[in-house]
């Protein structure tokens, strides 16, 4: 029996000590794994304090035009974006106020939009432009002069320096006179252009801003000082066109009063025999 007991605690033994050496190994683990933790600590923390010092540094230093990335430019061209910008620098990226840019070129650019974003590493200024797009020509009375530019499908002035030659070419209808508190009667006769089965050649403003037409088929075209009845006006206006050629015969249409889409007034002269 004795040598029975004297192998009981022998393996008593045996696990204490592996109990003792399991425990060692892992707290040599639990010490590593602090370690590492520790020094990830330190890392992350001079890491953070180095961004922040470079991100303070750029953010204060002066910059110019020349640290300002452009897209989306057609007719504008960069010395006149410098020009617009000029004022803004050079100041620091801090100091910069994106939205202050932004309405400021708005005012003084003929453009649809802008996006400003700042840009610390390397330090920049980022423009997006969203150019508004020339749908006609255009003239106005400014300072007791014509000035010829263009417009764009919401009825904006755009100068003709902004515009490139080949934008100019593909356009082919003229609003005479445009006028700003006209603005919104030009647009909607602009947008509604199509649905004319005669294609609309000029739109024109006289002095008490009564608006008229000339379209391919009818010389003029009178719709009034307002557009609440156009979509009235436009379909008179392709009845007439449709019926007219075979109710005048030898007779040339000069004007056509559509200001009452429901009473209609012709003016009409005679063609002479062999020619107008």
């Amino acid at each position: 029996m004795r040598p029975l007991k004297r192998t009981k605690r022998e393996k008593s033994k045996q696990n204490l000590n592996q109990y003792k050496s399991t425990k060692k190994v892992s707290t040599i683990l639990e010490n590593k794994i602090s370690l590492k933790e520790l020094w990830q600590l330190l890392f992350f923390s001079i890491s953070s304090i180095l961004l922040i010092f470079i991100y303070l540094n750029q953010a204060w230093n002066p910059i110019d035009f020349n640290q300002i990335e452009i897209a989306g430019l057609s007719g504008i061209t960069k010395n006149d974006v410098e020009k617009a910008t000029r004022i803004f620098f050079p100041r620091n990226l801090m100091e910069l106020n994106p939205k202050e840019m932004e309405s400021h070129l708005i005012k003084n650019l003929p453009i649809k939009g802008i996006s400003v974003s700042r840009k610390f590493f390397p330090p920049r200024v980022q423009l997006n432009f969203s150019e508004r797009e020339p749908i006609a020509f255009a003239s106005r009375v400014l300072l007791n002069k014509i000035e010829n530019g263009m417009i764009d499908i919401e009825g904006n002035w755009i100068p003709l320096e902004f515009v490139t030659q080949s934008k100019k070419n593909k356009t082919t209808l003229f609003v005479e006179n445009w006028s700003p508190n006209k603005k919104d009667d030009i647009r909607l006769i602009i947008k509604n252009r199509f649905l004319l089965h005669s294609p609309i050649e000029r739109i024109k403003l006289n002095s008490l801003q009564e608006i008229s037409i000339k379209t391919k088929f009818f010389n003029l075209v009178l719709l009034g000082s307002n557009t609440d009845r156009l979509s009235e006006q436009i379909n008179k206006l392709n009845q007439l066109q449709k019926s007219l050629p075979n109710l005048l015969i030898n007779t040339k249409v000069k004007i056509i009063d559509i200001k009452d889409p429901n009473k209609p007034e012709l003016k009409t002269e005679k063609i002479r025999d062999g020619g107008v």
